[in-house]
């Protein structure tokens, strides 16, 4: 399985460009997946750079229905004219953030909803023998306090963000089960939990964001909260490659309980499991 990074806050060399946002892509069994799609179209750049054909990709996800994961759907829609797109079906609803100047929407371009190549999904969705998307996730245990910052509409009022539109993706290779997170809202410890139900083992490798870093506000999570959740993942038996929304000082915390069982992902870097 090859994991390219297309896009993440931070670059792995001057050459690549970086954002608030996260997009992976992904080469296994044969065929070219796309995960998430950054906050623009500079995701783009970085591909053509890396010799990544993203005209080539037979099949795309959107991880949430927030823009630094899906704020590239409408280039990717041009770039590729035929691979699906699957998205929950709720991830168009309206969803804002809570900045210092007040709340503001965060959400995907609702003109693309219309768009004949999305695939809306629900719960578990069994794509084929190898992938697997799940929005399920009910555990409660180690779930971010950033998350405290994001909200959806109900009767027209703000209220505290469900993410029933967040899933995360299961791709199956040989005998390797690699589980990609968007951002994680649910707590990746639950996450990963419910991944293991499905499997009905831990996944090998877990690659994504564990929303340990709060954007709007500007930081972590306190380091007791960040301990607790690797001592959790430390009783796993999975390998995690993390970036985005985790942040550098939560990862330096991580490393101090997982050492070399964790590693960072930049934009422009290839992996290789």
């Amino acid at each position: 399985m090859k994991i390219v990074t297309l896009m993440e806050d931070t670059a792995c060399a001057p050459d690549f460009a970086c954002e608030h946002g996260l997009s992976f892509y992904i080469e296994a069994n044969g065929k070219k997946l796309l995960f998430d799609m950054g906050q623009t179209d500079l995701f783009l750049r970085n591909a053509k750079r890396l010799g990544v054909r993203l005209d080539e990709v037979d099949t795309a996800f959107v991880s949430h229905g927030h823009y630094d994961h899906g704020g590239g759907l409408a280039a990717f829609l041009e770039v590729n004219r035929r691979a699906p797109v699957y998205l929950h079906k709720q991830a168009f609803e309206p969803h804002f953030s809570q900045k210092p100047d007040g709340i503001r929407p965060i959400g995907l371009d609702p003109a693309l909803a219309e768009s004949g190549r999305l695939m809306l999904t629900d719960g578990v969705t069994e794509i084929n023998d190898a992938l697997t998307l799940f929005a399920d996730v009910t555990g409660q245990d180690c779930c971010p306090s950033g998350n405290r910052t994001l909200f959806e509409q109900e009767n027209g009022a703000y209220v505290p963000d469900r993410f029933a539109h967040e899933q995360s993706l299961i791709v199956r290779e040989g005998d390797k089960v690699a589980l990609f997170t968007g951002c994680a809202h649910r707590g990746v410890v639950n996450i990963c939990a419910r991944a293991k139900e499905i499997i009905g083992r831990d996944p090998d490798f877990v690659i994504g964001g564990m929303h340990l870093f709060s954007p709007s506000t500007g930081k972590s999570e306190p380091d007791e909260r960040i301990r607790a959740v690797a001592s959790r993942l430390a009783q796993t038996g999975s390998r995690y490659y993390t970036c985005h929304c985790t942040g550098q000082h939560a990862f330096a915390v991580l490393h101090e309980t997982l050492g070399e069982r964790i590693a960072f992902l930049a934009a422009g870097s290839t992996l290789a499991l």
